[in-house]
């Protein structure tokens, strides 16, 4: 359960983050979960053998609790990794640029609108 929310919270902030290439960013997400996945059980034989059951465990069960932190980082300081993040920080230019070219367009369309008198007919042509 816990995990489950940890990858959610990792999931909405890459949407958040990405926006447009949220698809790909998910993409990683989920690769690199899955090669954790594929990883472990090759590591997990030779590590309770060495430790141990009880400590070999409790190993998961503390690195499963410092992960617990990750979701109250991105609510703490996501902002500010997504403002230090170059990336992001193009994103939002594309952004704004493509909102002003939306509105100079919107302006252009009230500007151009073609006012029809009360007497002219509109769709009736003489045969």
């Amino acid at each position: 359960m816990g995990y489950l929310c940890l990858f959610m919270a990792l999931l909405n902030y890459l949407v958040d983050a990405y926006e447009v290439f949220a698809a790909s960013a998910m993409a990683a997400a989920s690769l690199s979960r899955s090669s954790f996945g594929a990883v472990l059980p090759f590591a997990a034989k030779p590590m309770y053998r060495t430790m141990g059951v009880a400590w070999a465990t409790s190993l998961l069960g503390f690195f499963s609790l410092a992960l617990c932190v990750v979701p109250f980082v991105f609510v703490r300081w996501g902002g500010r990794m997504r403002d230090r993040s170059q990336f992001c920080q193009y994103l939002r230019r594309k952004k704004r640029e493509e909102e002003e070219e939306q509105e100079k367009e919107r302006e252009g369309l009230r500007e151009k609108r073609v006012m029809v008198q009360p007497n002219e007919l509109k769709g009736k042509e003489d045969v």
